[in-house]
């Protein structure tokens, strides 16, 4: 009776020390699984705020009632296309035309496609001009960066994903990127500019080159 006593408490025995040793063991496996989630996290969320800042499409736009759609088209593609959240900003200087409500129909209809892109147009009164159009849009914006151009320019036609790295990774304030148009309707072939800006530092310049021009007036 003795023995068989023992021989059952030595069962016992391995049997508690293989439990603890296996219980042991998957908690040092999660832990480090949890570990592993923790640093990827970390690392996705390093990534996404150094590679896809917010960036503002500026686009200015007057008499341009005919061509605005293949614009919206365009500035639509180019923001599906990026990595990280932007914004459609087109300013109407004074158009005499129908550009305004055009533009408004444009987005209204590639919203239903493409909901999570923002957009929206606002509306010069008398016709100002570029710079003061691209000021307009640039007090407006919300992004890091700064896409200005003009109604007449395809933005789909270059890589935004490209232009932000260049940016980034050169720390300058300004990069350009031209787009050749090929001749139509009787019309020369022309070059285009797509300028790509540091918000901060395009905000500064309007806005500087504004006051001094009302201390002139």
């Amino acid at each position: 009776m003795a023995v068989e006593l023992i021989v059952f408490d030595w069962l016992a025995l391995w049997i508690m020390v293989l439990a603890v040793a296996l219980n042991a063991f998957f908690a040092v496996m999660w832990y480090d699984e949890t570990g592993k989630r923790r640093v990827e996290r970390h690392e996705a969320m390093v990534k996404i705020g150094h590679t896809f800042p917010m960036v503002s499409f500026l686009i200015r736009a007057h008499n341009q009632e005919p061509s605005i759609l293949s614009c919206v088209q365009s500035l639509f593609n180019s923001a599906q296309d990026y990595r990280g959240p932007s914004e459609i900003i087109i300013v109407d200087d004074g158009s005499t035309d129908d550009t305004y409500q055009a533009a408004w129909s444009a987005i209204g209809s590639l919203q239903k496609e493409m909901p999570q892109i923002r957009a929206r147009v606002l509306k010069h009164m008398a016709h100002l001009g570029e710079q003061e159009a691209a000021r307009t849009g640039a007090n407006k914006a919300t992004g890091e960066y700064l896409v200005l151009t003009d109604a007449a320019t395809p933005c789909d036609c270059v890589s935004l994903n490209t232009l932000i790295d260049i940016i980034s990774s050169t720390q300058r304030t300004m990069i350009t990127h031209e787009v050749r148009l090929p001749p139509r309707e009787g019309k020369t072939a022309k070059t285009c500019v797509i300028s790509l800006y540091r918000a901060d530092a395009l905000r500064h310049t309007l806005n500087e080159e504004h006051g001094a021009k009302e201390l002139k007036l």
